[in-house]
């Protein structure tokens, strides 16, 4: 039994620049400085596993230690790039820097850096993962790069460049690789099925590319684990292989979303339950088929990497559905699913139930049913109290309105200004119901990204008590003076309050009137107790954070 066997990535790995897919940028700029005889005596490689930064430093090696022809690629036949290849080269000195992260490790490395090279031109120093440093073993490194010897060259990989110290990556030359596309990965993995006798058709390819995210060394070992497990590869194999959830499925849940058959869908997710599937794995064939959702809603018809079949059920399921309303679902439904928490199957129960109130067959989905940012949050927050109480709707009473609405018109008079001029001040005193605040979160989520001065509107806005809609008029409190105050600078520019109008005449009608309230003297005195009040304290408290009383002096 042979003990030299190499896996599909190892065996393909690039031993040119030409062969590194996706990174021209990079490939063609350090073949330039090889031609030009200028490089730098530092280099950073950053950017997702699997895409080559490894490869590309051996590659740079070479070229470093040996001929290169007039493309700046390393002249391959030679003794010096087989003992690279074969990872036994003397003056290539390759660590891991998440197992060898001390300073210790970092000093050991570097002990022998002033010697010269033993058989090249220059002794080079990968150090993979180099973010995994102590900050000890930073400062050893440090040294180094400060005053490089002439004949040494470092080269610094990481897949998390924000972790590294300001001090190591100013003295390096950086360069940041990107994830590869799908089609790259799909001619790469078509060279090495014919060069492997690998049977497998091209849409298995496609296939493999989609669930590698952009790694093509994932994309190698996926291949691999098919060739071995299967004489006849076929996507359903491969779904049951990775654990990879049937878009048809996923498909047929939106389907009972949209025809609001909300017994089979709990009855689907039972089951699904049951047989063990992994629901964040379910999760992200949700994405994938509601943003395939959006693309048939605006007449694509055909997409690589998915059966015309598909595609086709695809845009019959969604027919008539809106593209705009679709793609303000697919990023809530990505909020929401993003929330980490224990009780992940209970969320997404939830929100997809919730999606059948939002949507009705073949129609339109209306302005009013928007996930709100408010409702996701709360949503989050009933799933991780850990022993919440469930609620009886069938013996929940409804409540009187308030008598005090009535008595409170009388009090707003039509000397009130219409919306796109000026606000008036008055003193009076309304409540809000539960479709009211949804109407105002409405509100908040178009203008959450609004700014024409200081503030942004959305923000500023969330630190109204809930506005009371009487007849043409809509009444706001904020919860203290200074907000008030903040408030009014701001409607003065022209840009503010034109959004302002967009946004409120969206949900309430034209012709909408807006009463700005003065705060009560009790609010204003109490700033304490409104910031505990405020819904991202309140999510913070909610997930476990302390309350501290502040100290004197």
């Amino acid at each position: 039994m042979s003990l030299n066997r190499e896996v599909l990535y190892q065996k393909w790995r690039p031993k040119l620049f030409s062969d590194v897919m996706g990174q021209d940028h990079i490939t063609v700029t350090l073949r330039n400085s090889l031609l030009r005889n200028k490089y730098a005596h530092a280099y950073l490689f950053t950017g997702p596993r699997g895409v080559g930064k490894t490869s590309t430093a051996r590659i740079l090696a070479k070229a470093l230690n040996l001929e290169i022809d007039e493309q700046g690629e390393p002249k391959l036949d030679s003794k010096i790039s087989e003992e690279i290849d074969a990872g036994k080269f003397l003056d290539l000195i390759e660590i891991d820097a998440a197992s060898n992260r001390r300073i210790d490790d970092i000093r050991s490395l570097l002990e022998n850096v002033q010697f010269m090279p033993s058989s090249g031109k220059y002794k080079v120093y990968i150090i993979d993962e180099v973010h995994m440093l102590t900050n000890e073993a930073f400062n050893a490194l440090l040294k180094t790069l400060e005053e490089p010897p002439p004949q040494v060259i470092m080269i610094l990989a990481t897949t998390e460049f924000q972790k590294l110290p300001e001090t190591i990556v100013s003295r390096c030359q950086r360069f940041d690789f990107r994830n590869v596309s799908n089609i790259e990965v799909v001619k790469r993995l078509k060279t090495i099925a014919e060069n492997e006798k690998i049977d497998c058709k091209e849409e298995i390819l496609w296939f493999i590319a989609e669930n590698a995210s952009g790694s093509l060394r994932d994309a190698c070992n996926l291949l691999e684990q098919l060739s071995i497990a299967f004489d006849e590869i076929t996507i359903d194999k491969a779904r049951e292989l990775f654990g990879i959830i049937d878009e048809n499925l996923s498909l047929n849940i939106f389907k009972m979303i949209i025809d609001d058959n909300k017994s089979d869908l709990i009855e689907t997710l039972q089951d699904l339950r049951l047989r063990g599937v992994d629901f964040k794995s379910l999760s992200k064939s949700l994405v994938d088929v509601l943003r395939l959702g959006i693309f048939t809603s605006n007449g694509v018809i055909e997409i690589q990497g998915h059966s015309s079949d598909f595609i086709k059920n695809t845009a019959d399921v969604f027919e008539g559905m809106e593209s705009k309303k679709l793609t303000i679902i697919l990023e809530r439904f990505i909020e929401l699913i993003s929330i980490r928490t224990e009780h992940f199957e209970a969320l997404l129960d939830s929100v997809l139930i919730h999606l059948t109130y939002m949507l009705e067959t073949k129609q339109y989905l209306k302005q009013e049913d928007v996930v709100t940012e408010k409702n996701l949050e709360k949503s989050a927050l009933k799933l991780n109290e850990k022993n919440h109480e469930s609620i009886d709707t069938k013996n929940q009473k409804i409540k009187p309105k308030d008598s005090s609405v009535s008595h409170n018109k009388s009090q707003i008079n039509d000397r009130v200004s219409p919306l796109n001029t000026n606000l008036e001040e008055k003193n009076i005193n309304v409540s809000a119901d539960s479709n009211e605040k949804q109407d105002w979160e409405k509100v908040l989520f178009d203008l959450r990204r609004a700014k024409f001065g200081k503030m942004v509107l959305g923000a500023l806005l969330r630190n109204v008590e809930v506005p009371k809609k009487i007849e043409d008029k809509l009444v706001l409190k904020f919860k203290s003076k200074s907000l008030h105050d903040h408030f009014k600078a701001e409607w003065q520019l022209d840009l503010a309050r034109e959004a302002v109008k967009k946004a409120v005449t969206e949900i309430y009608g034209n012709g909408i009137k807006l009463v700005l309230e003065e705060p009560d003297e009790e609010q204003n005195n109490n700033t304490k107790t409104n910031l505990l009040e405020t819904d991202i304290v309140k999510s913070a408290l909610a997930m476990g954070a302390k309350v501290e009383e502040e100290k004197e002096g």
